[in-house]
């Protein structure tokens, strides 16, 4: 007969024998354990969860844990955007409620006030390529690729309010303080591209976002990793050399300048933070060169400048299809990650 100890409560207590037990059974995970990884035969990941970042180079290209397809990313960041039943969430239950009370919404009133009735989406939805998946009239053209495009229908959101909820899209919380998304990328895996930043927002003509500079700032990551914002129609400020200044005296300037950052870096070798600041001024001496090309578009050709719409009469829309032709141009010079605006 088995004899447990039991406390005043009538739960079961660890005797002796049992604790002993169960000590050599811990004992012998950890020699399996150890074994396993003497022998390699532990999975585990090739590279660091957290990336090894070399303050001397912080933009140094790192290899992600599994090789990826993609190499470089294009957000598209629509502020205030259509409503998704308009577009691409099909609702066939708003045509039946159309005109009716939402169900449990009685006498809720929210900050915007009393709710009203349940309305049908406005443009008519058909069923789209070979998939089939039901896209809205209002988009003809991107319902003509719903074949090549993936639709996760499975978010929620934490806000309904623009501001936080545009926090949310870009950093995954509510708050202020948190990191935006390109800003991870660029900690995690480094650039590919030498002269110019890893991670480029593109504020709206209209202008930047509600919450501004969160969607592309580092927070408490390192602040060579925070994005850097600029448009078509606002290029980077005082990029241009001064007129008065040669090509020769500027580049006999910078020579020397590198020469001197060296010199000073070898009398405090250890010191991250001056390294990582050198780092960052040279950076910004290539983008002085390659910044201002890339947002030239005069080799443009005027197919491609009609084709995108930056001739259009109308300004905004002008502005917009400018900005796409500055984010293609950063992708096709290496820029790992463009957060696109639209709207403000």
């Amino acid at each position: 007969m088995n004899h447990h100890l039991l406390s005043p409560a009538g739960h079961r207590l660890l005797d002796r024998r049992a604790f002993l037990q169960q000590a050599g059974l811990g004992l012998g995970g950890v020699a399996l354990a150890a074994l396993l990884a003497r022998d390699e035969l532990l999975a585990a990941p090739k590279t660091p969860l957290r990336p090894v970042v070399d303050p001397a180079l912080p933009y140094a290209p790192r290899p992600p844990h599994f090789a990826a397809p993609a190499q470089r990313v294009l957000m598209i960041f629509c502020s205030g955007a259509l409503s998704h039943v308009d577009t691409f969430d099909w609702k066939p239950e708003l045509v039946k409620r159309h005109e009716t009370p939402m169900p449990g919404s009685d006498k809720l009133v929210t900050f915007q006030g009393e709710n009203g009735n349940l309305i049908r989406p406005l443009w008519e939805f058909k069923p789209r390529g070979q998939c089939g998946k039901m896209i809205s009239d209002l988009l003809p053209q991107l319902a003509e690729l719903a074949d090549e495009m993936c639709f996760i229908h499975s978010m929620t959101a934490r806000s309904n309010t623009h501001g936080p909820a545009e926090n949310q899209m870009s950093t995954g919380y509510t708050l202020d303080g948190f990191p935006g998304i390109g800003c991870w990328v660029t900690y995690a895996l480094g650039s590919e591209c030498e002269d110019l930043p890893a991670f480029v927002a593109i504020p709206d003509p209209r202008g930047v976002p509600q919450v501004g500079p969160n969607h592309w700032n580092s927070a408490f990551l390192p602040a060579v990793f925070q994005g850097t914002a600029f448009n078509a129609d606002k290029p980077i400020p005082n990029l241009q050399r001064p007129s008065q200044i040669s090509e020769g005296a500027e580049r006999a300037t910078r020579d020397f300048l590198q020469l001197l950052n060296e010199q000073h870096l070898e009398e405090h070798p250890g010191d991250t933070e001056l390294a990582a600041r050198i780092a960052t001024y040279e950076l910004a001496a290539k983008m002085q060169l390659a910044a201002a090309r890339v947002v030239d578009l005069a080799d443009e050709t005027p197919a491609t400048l009609d084709r995108y719409g930056a001739n259009d009469a109308n300004k905004t829309k002008a502005g917009f299809a400018r900005n796409c032709l500055l984010a293609r141009r950063l992708l096709e010079r290496g820029v790992r990650f463009v957060q696109l605006f639209n709207g403000a």
